[in-house]
């Protein structure tokens, strides 16, 4: 049981929390806050960001979860990654963050999923956005124990 469980918890801020990782998988030198996200059968790990505008999502894993450009809602946008900008579509698709403790969350999130050369590989990872996922839930960061809580707003 985390410290803040009873609190934040039972005390109705947040349906569950789950224990966060320090680094993306393929970036182990810069400290995140890394939550697993399940959506088309598939536990994806997403970096918290609270300063991207929209969830970032590898075009590969966009097409393994089914997500296609008939389910856009804007036709085609740019968004500055890193430094690049690239051209992509934005997607919404019901995603659920996966609880260590308490119930999972499901919510429809928006996908910025860019545009790639054939053979282009995406080089960078899956980010959670403020605007397409963070901004439609609570959530809450205890940095000591690494939890991340959350629940629906």
């Amino acid at each position: 049981m985390a410290q803040f469980d009873t609190l934040l918890i039972d005390g109705g801020f947040a349906i569950g929390s789950t224990d966060y990782a320090e680094h993306y998988p393929s970036d182990w030198h810069n400290t995140r806050i890394v939550v697993t996200v399940i959506a088309g059968g598939y536990a994806v790990p997403m970096i918290v960001d609270t300063g991207a505008p929209w969830c970032v999502l590898d075009p590969e894993l966009a097409e393994l979860w089914g997500l296609t450009p008939t389910e856009t809602y804007t036709v085609s946008t740019t968004l500055h990654v890193r430094g690049m900008a690239y051209e992509g579509a934005l997607v919404r698709a019901a995603v659920a963050l996966q609880a260590t403790r308490g119930a999972d969350l499901e919510i429809e999130a928006t996908f910025f999923i860019p545009r790639l050369a054939s053979g282009e590989v995406w080089p960078w990872p899956n980010f959670l956005g403020l605007e397409g996922f963070l901004s439609r839930i609570r959530f809450a960061v205890d940095a000591a124990e690494n939890v991340f809580y959350f629940g629906p707003q």
